[in-house]
């Protein structure tokens, strides 16, 4: 049976409908992906990965003695222990007697609090002592004193010789040579006031290092050669040298504490360069704990090296970064591992 025109028609249309819709949702889809394109970095992305607490003024205290040739070779020839900081000020050599401490671990100290009380070493002592010898300064001041009397009697002298030249009594001969006296007389005022200064400043500051050494009742008939090492930053006794006991005698350089601040803490790890690219200072991070279950911890990317850890040209390239989280219990210690998720504003590389 022929169909008919208008049945062909309709067959058709039902065929055109479809193919119609097919290409307005291809459009749509073309579209959207141009945009989401263009857009593409105004949408976040994340960086997943294990980071481990530490706090971010970590201090490790050492004991002042001068460094051994023997650690010397041990760190590269460096004039301290690596990773040290001294806070005693000045170094010596022989015994030190640990007289009491002071600290504990966990316990809050502020900058300049006494951790450790020690008796100094006697030969130490009487060098300590000659330093607060004012014996220099008072002889300068002494030589100072004759020179001025000096110079005011060649100035009387020389003042009566000039009148006494007018007079036809005094030559110039004479009058030249008193000038000339009094000219190497001033310069050697000048020079003996200067070193009165140097003597003075170095008095000032023998005192200044006996008193942050000794405590302030010290002077060079008073010092009683008990002296303390003090904590140079703010912060919590993170660790205490499980060896130091009261009557103990150290003889080298030896780790007594590590003090640090713990909020906020520090979550610090290494990361390959495809990473931290992706990274800036600021981004939003948040830190997972195992031993903290439940619990995260929000806090943002405070620093992103810009060299390498290592600069061997075999070995791939890491960055140290660095986020920083509240930590207002202290719940979090040195050490703890955590997964780090840092919310980027690029896109993750493919």
């Amino acid at each position: 049976m022929p169909r008919s025109r208008e049945t062909v028609a309709v067959r058709a249309a039902d065929v055109a409908c479809p193919q119609e819709e097919w290409m307005r949702l291809l459009i749509t889809t073309l579209v959207l992906a141009s945009v989401f394109s263009a857009a593409g970095h105004a949408f976040a992305g994340e960086i997943v990965f294990t980071g481990k607490t530490v706090s971010p003024n970590h201090t490790e205290i050492m004991s002042p003695h001068a460094v051994s040739d023997g650690d010397k070779a041990k760190t590269g020839g460096s004039a301290e222990l690596a990773g040290a900081a001294v806070s005693f000020s000045g170094t010596f050599t022989g015994q030190m007697k640990i007289v009491s401490l002071l600290a504990d671990i966990g316990q809050k100290v502020d900058a300049n609090q006494n951790l450790l009380q020690f008796d100094y070493p006697l030969q130490g002592l009487i060098k300590e002592r000659g330093k607060l010898s004012q014996a220099d300064l008072l002889d300068a001041e002494y030589q100072l004193e004759r020179v001025r009397a000096d110079i005011a009697s060649l100035r009387a002298v020389l003042s009566a010789a000039q009148s006494l030249r007018e007079r036809g009594i005094a030559s110039n001969k004479d009058v030249a040579s008193l000038t000339r006296d009094l000219e190497v007389k001033t310069a050697k005022e000048q020079a003996l006031a200067y070193r009165v200064q140097i003597e003075q400043g170095a008095a000032e500051g023998g005192l200044d290092s006996a008193k942050k050494k000794f405590g302030e009742k010290v002077d060079e008939h008073h010092l009683t050669g008990t002296a303390w090492i003090a904590s140079p930053v703010e912060g919590h006794v993170l660790w205490v040298n499980p060896d130091l006991k009261p009557g103990m005698i150290l003889t080298r350089k030896t780790k007594l504490f590590v003090v640090g601040s713990l909020d906020p803490i520090a979550v610090r790890a290494w990361l390959y360069e495809r990473q931290v690219v992706q990274m800036r200072v600021g981004d939003k991070a948040s830190v997972a704990f195992e031993n903290l279950p439940g619990k995260t911890f929000e806090g943002s990317v405070t620093r992103i090296s810009m060299s390498p850890v290592f600069s061997d040209v075999q070995l791939p390239s890491e960055y140290e970064v660095e986020i920083t989280v509240p930590n207002p219990g202290l719940l979090l210690k040195e050490g703890a591992r955590g997964k780090v998720t840092v919310e980027t504003q690029t896109p993750d590389t493919p």
